[in-house]
């Protein structure tokens, strides 16, 4: 890292709470990996303090400060990290960043295409409203985006956005292909994979993760001869066990739902496990699946090009599976594909992590956008 970056601080511009939790993942992970390595480092978000708040790396402040370019500058910041999704309602805050005269590192994950995340009983109106809605969106996102002097976004998302109406070859100049942080410790640790599927993620948003669909893609699985067990992770919900509860019995003995693990264990499940499947209907970074692949896991994933890019970017490097359509039948089919794969030696988790760190492990993210 260069050493004119003495003070990089990062700014998430919602009252999230920042407890431990916080400081696993996004810019509570950055700012801690910066300050390992000597660099100054505080998060920014906006007011109230929670009883919660770990305050000692922190700074809140009103919401209307953060739109104020002398208030940026009394910092005495060299960068900032703006976890701002590229978001239209944060445009004021990166032109005050740039005001300053402080580089800044915009962080988007996901493409916003919401169209296809609306329930499938919309009607057209609604869905072109939407769309119509997306498209003058885009005009005040790409200055936003253009405010930056780089950006971290998944490489397939950032090259469908650069091709899109408002944005262009200016976009992907910025890119450093990362879309959500890794901590370094997650890491394949050596020894034998275990034939284990995990599923990881809030079953008890229905809409976005899908649990049923989760569920008939398992129970079709066994039912054509799939022999690895399944271990479910997460905030489970009494629907998740009812829908466990009714599958054959050649399938519900193979899965173990096992509720919420800590973090750090986490990491010990995506070393014993091959695969982790993903069921959602869209994701953004999708960090487990980040996390997995950091420790030799690969994915496998439903075929939504519009709303699961950075997962589907996730199965490219020999790591992983795309289903052929958005079917528990074909994303069953896809599970099956991938442990063959994994059965006939074509995948390896050494250089499966090995592939992905440069992409997820913040320090190797962040030294490279410094340096």
């Amino acid at each position: 890292m260069k050493p004119e970056y003495k003070r990089i601080y990062c700014c998430t511009p919602v009252a999230f709470h920042a407890n431990d939790g916080f400081y696993i993942r996004d810019t509570g992970l950055i700012s801690r990996a910066l300050q390992a390595q000597g660099i100054e480092s505080k998060c920014i978000m906006p007011l109230p303090y929670y009883e919660d708040d770990r305050r000692d790396n922190l700074i809140r402040t009103p919401y209307a400060t953060l739109e104020s370019a002398t208030w940026w500058k009394s910092l005495g910041i060299d960068a900032l990290i703006l976890y701002s999704w590229g978001a239209p309602r944060y445009l004021n805050i990166a032109k005050a960043v740039k005001q300053a005269g402080i580089r800044l590192v915009v962080h988007m994950d996901c493409t916003d295409d919401v169209v296809g995340c609306m329930p499938p009983n919309a009607s057209l109106f609604k869905k072109a409203a939407k769309r119509l809605y997306s498209r003058i969106m885009d005009i005040r996102r790409s200055q936003h985006l253009k405010q930056a002097d780089a950006i971290t976004m998944g490489a397939t998302a950032a090259e469908h956005l650069s091709k899109r109406l408002f944005y262009g070859k200016w976009l992907t100049d910025k890119l450093y292909p990362s879309p959500c942080p890794v901590a370094p410790d997650f890491r394949y640790e050596g020894g034998n994979k275990e034939d284990l599927i995990l599923c990881i993620g809030r079953w008890d948003d229905r809409f976005q993760k899908r649990p049923e669909f989760l569920m008939r893609t398992l129970a079709h699985y066994y039912s054509n001869g799939g022999t690895a067990k399944t271990h479910i992770y997460g905030c489970v919900t009494y629907e998740l066990y009812q829908l466990h509860c009714h599958l054959p019995a050649s399938a519900s003995e193979k899965i173990e739902i096992l509720g919420v693990l800590p973090h750090e264990q986490l990491k010990e499940q995506y070393n014993r496990a091959k695969i982790i499947l993903c069921s959602s209907r869209y994701e953004g970074s999708h960090n487990v699946s980040a996390e997995a692949l950091c420790c030799g896991c690969s994915v496998v994933t439903p075929n939504r090009p519009q709303h699961l890019r950075n997962l589907l970017w996730y199965t490219t490097k020999n790591s992983g599976t795309v289903s052929t359509a958005d079917t528990p039948e074909s994303l069953s089919a896809a599970l099956q594909t991938e442990m063959q794969a994994w059965q006939q030696g074509l995948r390896d988790p050494q250089q499966i992590a090995t592939a992905w760190h440069p992409h997820f492990h913040v320090h190797q993210v962040y030294n490279n956008i410094f340096n």
